[in-house]
């Protein structure tokens, strides 16, 4: 069993987990109007923490060695460094491993005209300055799955533990705000220009936000005491649409139908994304009446702290666990009059609960949506069972510039220029005219599958794919995208960011582009690593199968930097009967 030993939650709402819950409590929100923050030439509405003051936290509880750290930085090691004093091992311990979940990390420093190496802007750079910050030994992982990011890092923590490699894992949530973001949800006209309405009639978008949340996990074989225990989580793709939910909300029903409890009547409530979004909240009410869930108390928090994105999952199901320990279910700030088709029962107001088992839903771009289900009853956290799975490699594509090899036999030799994935394209596929409004990552990831299963047509028919995991392992992730977008921020006078380019700024579209073209509702995934290892890549593929119903992993290590400059060494692993 997977327990949660210590925690923290670092927002502008407080830096420590009990502050936060205090301040939630009494209906506190710092979630205003911005005017003058980053150059924005727009007002916007978000919850900030106040300029300089994550810089002072940071000096007045961390040693900084001597080194300089960014705000993410700095924000991240602050969350991790509270949840440390509440434990008595040593994060430096080989047993422990760092599971971090972000969107965009250090972003930020694409705009800082003292960065020239965009390496530094690297996911898996500064998860590294952050372990070793910790002294952990460990190779760190990075979860950078859209919005279900703190949700996903929190199942691949589990999964990891329960392969017996790690006693503990360190999971962070974490992300700042910068022009860079707020110009993209701009871009999309998402974003509300006073505090957002959860699920209500008169919902108009949603706050960006900033926080970080940490939680300590140990795999113990038995629990003494009333313990919070990870029962069960699971993520699946709607396979429906890179930037838009689902109208029947699929893809957060399938997950939500994998991790409920046998004894319903046991689920104290169930907290959702609830972005304020017309359509998000929408598919998550179709989603909970269609599980018949509709009568169980649900909640949501971007009222209080808006989207904290990569820090959403970790936080909210944070304050959701201590809540529950106080006797309460939180009420949804912002919500006045139920505006969503379906019924569900959502409240302004706390209310009061002696239950201990709830859900935590969370659902993102690239068609991810995530579900886990913590509890203090461990009858239902002993009914996730599953044993160390078996699989078998039986298919593999290499792509670079210069050659395409399937199984080993050169397939094509590539010209060295721009064009050559093109090339693929019209030699090898021909019939999916969208492939030319992708990305360039989304390109090598979409046509490297395409020759995978077309050497894999007999045992992977459409059937067999509809429960297959797709997991992409980067360096770079989005990078050569965030640098468009970028582009088109650079100043007042050339403010034009579009939503074409930025819904490619996540690692994890191309995992919804391929879920898309072949209808897989099964488990979608991106990380990233800052070296490319054989080994941690092919474990990270095999984590997948921990839930029963993967029937093949599609993935391996996918490597964009520009049209001259890429990799894609991608694999078929078969689950083993």
């Amino acid at each position: 069993m997977i327990r949660c030993i210590a925690d923290n939650i670092s927002t502008p709402l407080g830096w420590t987990t009990a502050e936060n819950l205090a301040a939630v409590r009494a209906g506190q929100s710092v979630i205003q109007v911005h005017t003058q923050r980053w150059d924005v030439p727009t007002p916007f509405c978000a919850s900030l923490f106040p300029e300089g003051s994550i810089a002072q936290h940071f000096q007045s509880l961390a040693n900084d060695n001597g080194k300089h750290y960014t705000r993410f930085e700095q924000l991240a090691i602050c969350s991790i460094a509270e949840a440390q004093q509440q434990c008595d091992f040593p994060f430096a311990s080989a047993a422990v491993v760092f599971v971090f979940s972000t969107t965009k990390g250090n972003i930020e420093q694409l705009n800082d005209p003292n960065t020239s190496d965009s390496a530094s802007v690297h996911l898996g750079v500064a998860a590294q300055t952050i372990t070793h910050y910790f002294n952990n030994p460990n190779p760190p992982i990075v979860v950078s799955n859209a919005c279900i990011s703190g949700v996903h890092a929190q199942i691949v923590a589990k999964r990891l533990l329960q392969t017996g490699l790690y006693r503990y894992a360190v999971v962070c949530g974490c992300d700042v705000q910068s022009k860079f973001i707020i110009s993209g949800f701009q871009s999309f006209k998402a974003l509300s220009d006073a505090p957002c309405h959860p699920f209500d009639a008169e919902r108009c978008g949603l706050n960006l936000g900033e926080g970080a949340g940490t939680m300590v996990l140990e795999r113990v074989e038995d629990v003494q005491l009333e313990q919070w225990l990870l029962a069960a989580g699971t993520v699946r793709n709607d396979a429906n649409h890179i930037s838009a939910p689902s109208r029947t909300g699929e893809g957060s029903y399938n997950a939500l139908m994998a991790v409920l409890p046998t004894e319903q009547k046991k689920i104290a409530c169930i907290n959702v994304h609830g972005t304020a979004t017309l359509y998000n909240d929408e598919m998550e009410a179709i989603a909970l009446s269609r599980a018949g869930l509709q009568t169980i108390p649900m909640n949501g928090y971007k009222g209080y702290y808006g989207h904290t994105m990569g820090g959403a999952g970790v936080i909210e199901t944070l304050l959701t666990l201590h809540a529950l320990d106080a006797g309460l279910i939180l009420g949804t700030r912002g919500f006045n009059q139920l505006g969503v088709s379906a019924p569900v029962s959502v409240s302004q107001s706390h209310r009061s609960t002696d239950k201990k088992t709830f859900i935590k839903l969370m659902s993102g771009f690239g068609g991810c949506n995530g579900a886990l289900c913590w509890t203090k009853e461990s009858s239902i956290a002993q009914e996730e069972r599953v044993d160390k799975p078996t699989y078998s490699t039986t298919h593999r594509v290499h792509i670079t510039p210069s050659c395409v090899e399937v199984d080993g036999k050169e397939l094509i030799v590539l010209s060295d220029d721009e064009n050559c994935l093109t090339a693929i394209y019209k030699e090898y596929v021909k019939d999916y005219p969208r492939y030319y409004k992708m990305d360039g990552l989304s390109r090598l990831g979409f046509l490297a599958t395409e020759l995978l299963l077309q050497a894999a047509r007999e045992e992977c028919n459409t059937a067999f794919l509809h429960n297959a995991s797709v997991v992409f392992v980067s360096r770079s992730g989005s990078l050569a995208d965030d640098k468009k977008h970028q582009s088109t921020i650079a100043s007042v006078e050339s403010y034009f960011p579009s939503p074409a380019v930025f819904v490619y700024t996540l690692p994890n579209i191309v995992t919804g582009e391929v879920a898309i073209r072949h209808k897989i509702y099964g488990e979608t995934t991106a990380y990233i690593l800052e070296e490319k290892n054989a080994e941690q890549i092919e474990q990270l593929l095999s984590l997948s199968f921990f839930d029963p119903t993967t029937s093949c992993v599609i993935g391996g290590w996918l490597e964009y930097t520009d049209g001259a400059n890429f990799e894609a060494d991608l694999v078929v692993l078969k689950r083993m009967a």
